[in-house]
């Protein structure tokens, strides 16, 4: 029975030019002091809420990167400090981590999930659970999105309420490969037809990549590229939607999507100004093209973003663009190092920013991040407060783990009024369709 799924799958390596060597993570030769939040972690960073904090536990989505790569949900009692349990969404759903459930909380406390496979395939899938009971959940549902062209699949699932308008919005590319959304109206029960969100003008199928922050109110704020960092030297835009419309960050309407279509980077505003170049080749990225790693609102509902920029596939640099009502305060924070591996020459450990705080900045690198010295070991994870004032020279990186046999990598903090959770992957990571990870973290109080 396993034949016709690890065929394909290590035809697609070989193609691709992955390592078919598999990953192994020795969790006996890994004695660490963090929480384990649950085994078999592993997730992509284009996908959110991939873990949210709800009446006293932690939902983490995840697939496992190794035999079938079944799609999991794990479920960590934050009160008690222990893990309930892991539940299997999916038994088979490909080994690749841009797959991995997202999240929404509904009115009546219910859990949704919603995943969805990497381009394969027009289905999102959803199921439910109770908090008073979190490791039970409904039959799988599988939701199709219809799309003219053939080639539209849909890849990455981003959820995002929007209370004003009564509806649940759900962020994936799909529409000529550009960030597209369908709403439902009864917290993902059923949903509406596509509607094309965002367009690309690099030209043929480019991918421009979304990061989407929401106030779950009536507004989502994106920072989005022109395309694939592999494949053209892309800028950092931002824009803020809600009721039907595109909006600066001061608030000026740029153009109305249902009467003017999707909007493009030309009518966005630019954060930061990338190169343009072309892509040099599959491994190696264009020279100064940035990437979207995180972006949150501080308590005004400014927003900040993270991102990355691509020197070489040995000099990664994070940045962090700030709004403060009338400017965007962009600067470097700190070296991110060497790629994850070449063949995704942009792929960082990555930066990621408070969703209450975003001067609290966490960061995965294999260097110094203040210097960008090689200090001979794998990814760890370091902690800092920035302000908009502050620069790399200025910042004080203190690290969270220190001398790791194995890698520390995407970051994620989750919050509550009293509680930060910090969160990363922590293992042997070789490709996105190849890994072997655990979900560890910290809980810390916060007094605010």
């Amino acid at each position: 029975m396993k034949t016709p799924y690890i065929l394909p799958l290590l035809l697609l390596l070989t193609v691709s030019g992955y390592s078919d060597e598999p990953a192994s993570y020795d969790r006996e030769a890994d004695p660490h002091d963090f929480s384990v939040f649950m085994t078999e972690g592993g997730w992509c960073w284009y996908q959110d809420p991939r873990a949210i904090l709800h009446d006293g536990k932690v939902f983490i989505g995840s697939v496992q990167g190794t035999g079938a790569g079944p799609a999991l949900v794990g479920v960590y009692d934050v009160d008690n400090d222990q893990p309930l349990g892991t539940v299997t969404m999916h038994p088979r759903f490909d080994g690749d981590d841009h797959n991995s459930p997202v999240f929404h909380v509904c009115p009546d406390g219910r859990v949704l999930a919603v995943y969805a496979r990497h381009n394969r395939d027009r289905f999102h899938h959803s199921r439910y659970a109770s908090p008073a009971t979190p490791l039970e959940w409904s039959d799988e549902v599988r939701h199709e999105r219809v799309m003219s062209n053939p080639k539209d699949n849909v890849t990455y699932m981003n959820l995002h309420e929007m209370e004003s308008e009564g509806a649940l919005y759900l962020f994936f590319r799909g529409i000529n490969f550009d960030p597209t959304f369908v709403t439902s109206k009864d917290h993902g029960e059923s949903w509406s037809d596509p509607v094309h969100f965002f367009k690309s003008e690099v030209g043929g199928r480019h991918r421009p990549y979304a990061r989407y922050a929401g106030n779950d109110k009536d507004t989502v704020h994106v920072a989005i590229t022109d395309a694939h960092p592999r494949d053209f030297g892309n800028s950092i835009y931002y824009f803020q939607f809600r009721n039907g419309s595109f909006y600066t960050a001061d608030n000026k309407l740029i153009k109305n999507l249902a009467n003017d279509g999707p909007l493009r980077p030309s009518e966005t505003e630019l954060v930061y100004q990338g190169t343009n170049n072309p892509g040099r080749g599959p491994d190696l990225s264009a020279i100064g093209a940035a990437w979207t790693s995180s972006i949150e609102l501080d308590k005004v509902g400014h927003p900040h973003i993270g991102y990355t920029v691509y020197n070489s596939n040995t000099d990664h640099r994070y940045r962090i663009a700030s709004w403060n009502g009338s400017n965007w305060i962009d600067r470097e924070v700190a070296y991110g190092g060497n790629c994850l591996y070449d063949r995704e020459s942009s792929y960082t450990g990555l930066i990621t920013l408070d969703p209450v705080d975003p001067s609290v900045v966490l960061i995965s690198t294999d260097v110094n991040p203040a210097t960008g010295e090689d200090l001979g070991g794998l990814h760890e994870i370091y902690r800092a407060t920035i302000q908009p004032t502050d620069t790399v020279d200025s910042i004080e990186w203190t690290p969270v783990t220190q001398n790791s046999p194995v890698r520390n990598l995407r970051p994620v903090i989750l919050r509550d009024h009293n509680r930060r959770v910090i969160l990363w992957n922590r293992g042997d990571f070789k490709t996105y369709t190849n890994y072997q990870l655990d979900t560890v973290g910290i809980i810390e109080s916060v007094t605010e």
